[in-house]
């Protein structure tokens, strides 16, 4: 499951300990020339990867040392909260590791500050252009230097409980990214959903809203549920160079406040206490039929073919036009292993998801995310192969689905891989602003329009 973003660290600490990282030397996380006593050439991995995510990391690097048996890969697992921290750490005593991962929102920051390596020259050297291999949204470059590279890509999508729309007489929506559900075809279908404890639908007289047994849909109040939806509006967090916010602007509140009237006026979601308390755990209440479409993330599909639940999958509602957002961690490498074949060797291996479908399918576990690589999507053995790492469902509908939502036009990057500040403008600032509005006690445009963050946009990275 993909993680969401750790904490921003200040510019300050970054300034003052990532910028002594030199660019001599073979290997980090503190090896001696990189080789161990038995004469392998040792690589360190750092990752914050846990259960089902550190399995599938272990099974790579096991498949990787059985490929190349002159090659140690020493992984070392860091809790989540405590990564980033770690990092700085290892960074201000000039030991970071060969390769490790980043939080999507701290690569480019990184990056400006020299603080990982300028990849750019390693891949000239193998004759690679990143651009041809992979998807742009997992490419973290600026200017001609690129700092990251995904090892697979996380996207929204629209889930639905495939039994509930059938008995509502519910056509299921296209596979087709560029022909979604319009936002009002999504609320209209998410009441139809919805009965009281009497079979009625907020549609009908009588429908006692305080006994509902299946809702429509939950209000999509995460960050990174609700920033696509801004997207299929013409809007964002802020235009597009991050120097105006936009979110309240007029299509941003638009999409806000419409939000909060699934459960407030439509009466087709559950409010926000419900959601926080009896169904929180959202994605068996749409196994359960007592949800039956949920906007969430794509690491969630993981989760149903896990427990063998037939969920299906489409392109997110539009308000103006299709559209969506992509991003992943970043994998990175120090500065210290810019000599250091060996450990870009391993660097290309585990970004390379051809090869986390081989370790996924050998060893019986899960993958982490959606395919960054191009020819994952071949559209023959190269997809089938990532089709078959799911072997409790036929996710094959459902894998298309997610490869045209990957490559529709309107896909961008997130801002919380672009927008500067966005840990401060979003999680300080924004959130809670729209606490209030979730739980109707304002409306959008009485949360958001006098909100100032004028000191806090910085712009975007670039």
């Amino acid at each position: 499951m993909m993680k969401k973003r750790l904490a921003f660290v200040l510019a300050v600490c970054l300034a003052g300990s990532l910028m002594g990282c030199g660019n001599s030397g073979n290997g980090g996380g503190g090896q001696s020339e990189g080789e161990s006593s038995g004469e392998k050439k040792v690589i360190s991995f750092y990752s914050w990867s846990e259960n089902s995510e550190q399995d599938f990391d272990k099974a790579i690097i096991a498949q990787y040392e059985k490929e190349h048996s002159d090659v140690d890969v020493e992984e070392v697992f860091v809790p989540y909260s405590e990564y980033l921290s770690k990092m700085n750490t290892m960074a201000a005593a000039d030991s970071m590791p060969d390769v490790f991962k980043l939080p999507e929102g701290n690569v480019l920051e990184w990056g400006s500050k020299n603080a990982v390596l300028d990849l750019a020259p390693l891949y000239e050297k193998e004759g690679i252009n990143p651009e041809d291999t992979t998807l742009s949204s997992t490419i973290f470059k600026t200017g001609d230097s690129i700092w990251g590279v995904g090892c697979n890509v996380a996207t929204i999508a629209l889930y639905y409980n495939k039994d509930l729309l059938s008995e509502a007489g519910i056509e299921f929506p296209s596979t087709d990214a560029n022909d979604p559900w319009s936002w009002d075809e999504f609320v209209e279908n998410a009441r139809k959903l919805t009965k009281d404890s009497s079979g009625k639908t907020p549609d009908e007289e009588g429908f006692d809203a305080d006994n509902v047994s299946v809702y429509g849909t939950m209000m999509p109040t995460d960050w990174n549920v609700f920033i696509p939806l801004l997207y299929t509006n013409g809007a964002g967090i802020a235009n597009e160079d991050g120097t105006e916010l936009e979110i309240n602007s007029e299509k941003g509140l638009e999409v806000i406040q419409a939000i909060a009237d699934l459960a407030a006026v439509d009466q087709c979601a559950p409010s926000v206490a419900m959601a926080k308390g009896a169904f929180a755990d959202k994605t068996t209440m749409l196994m359960n039929g007592q949800v039956a479409m949920l906007i969430d993330g794509s690491w969630s599909l993981g989760n149903y073919s896990n427990e063998s639940f037939d969920v299906g999958v489409a392109q997110i509602p539009a308000f103006d036009h299709p559209a969506n957002m992509s991003w992943g961690a970043g994998i990175c490498m120090s500065t210290k292993d810019a000599e250091n074949e060996e450990a870009f060797d391993f660097f290309r291996y585990y970004t390379d998801f051809n090869n986390a479908i081989k370790a996924a399918n050998e060893n019986g576990v899960a993958l982490g995310g959606l395919p960054h690589t191009l020819d994952v999507f071949d559209g023959g053995e190269n997809e089938k192969a990532w089709m078959s790492t799911y072997t409790n469902v036929d996710e094959t509908a459902n894998c298309e689905a997610f490869k045209n939502i990957l490559q529709q036009e309107d896909t961008r990057v997130g801002e919380n891989v672009t927008l500067k500040n966005f840990p401060v403008i979003v999680d300080n600032t924004i959130i809670p602003l729209l606490d209030n509005v979730w739980l109707g006690e304002q409306t959008a445009q009485e949360a958001l329009q006098g909100v100032d963050v004028s000191s806090d946009l910085q712009g975007v990275w670039n």
